[in-house]
């Protein structure tokens, strides 16, 4: 051994292994795999009366009402909408949305064509529970629903029909069908 160099002893060696024996295990650990949206769809679904899907013939705009931010519009004079996801809240136990359609008419004068937009409007009340769903402590809460109850205005549509009243954040469930009257 040369003069002045410290040997490394089997002391500092089981330190050194214990030390990096602790950092894998504290990094393997805090890899979790959280949602990055806490976000919960309701998946809305066009169905004609025999239950195949269909697509709104009109552009569709979609608006949630009274939220704490006001009105907020999630889908604007979408073409051809058959399956649209909404957003529920977190804490209201009813979400109320706007559903729009734009018709628009053509009007052949003598020597001008016209057209005329007209707005439909009806109003969706859905009546839900929040459940909160804790994934892991370090992971963001998220809320699952129950739907308890879907109403809505007849405007332009005749009825809607809870298909899956749970609500989670699994896309691939159609959780309320929406039948249009007869002369949409």
């Amino acid at each position: 051994m040369v003069k002045g160099q410290k040997s490394f002893s089997f002391f500092h060696f089981f330190i050194l292994s214990f030390l990096l024996t602790i950092v894998a295990v504290v990094t393997s650990c805090s890899s979790i795999d959280c949602q990055l949206n806490g976000s919960v769809y309701c998946r809305y679904q066009l169905k004609d009366q025999y239950l195949n899907d269909v697509a709104f013939a009109y552009p569709l705009t979609v608006t949630l009402c009274d939220t704490d931010s006001g009105d907020i519009v999630v889908i604007n004079n979408e073409s051809n909408a058959s399956a649209i996801d909404i957003p529920m809240s977190y804490g209201n136990a009813t979400d109320v949305l706007k559903f729009t359609i734009t018709v628009t008419d053509t009007i052949v004068g003598e020597d001008t064509v016209y057209y005329v937009t007209t707005p439909h409007t009806d109003i969706i009340r859905i009546t839900k529970t929040n459940e909160p769903y804790f994934e892991s402590i370090d992971c963001a809460p998220r809320y699952n629903h129950t739907i308890e109850e879907a109403q809505s205005s007849h405007n332009f549509i005749d009825s809607l029909v809870i298909n899956n009243k749970k609500v989670t954040n699994d896309a691939s469930k159609e959780n309320i069908y929406i039948f249009l009257n007869s002369g949409n």
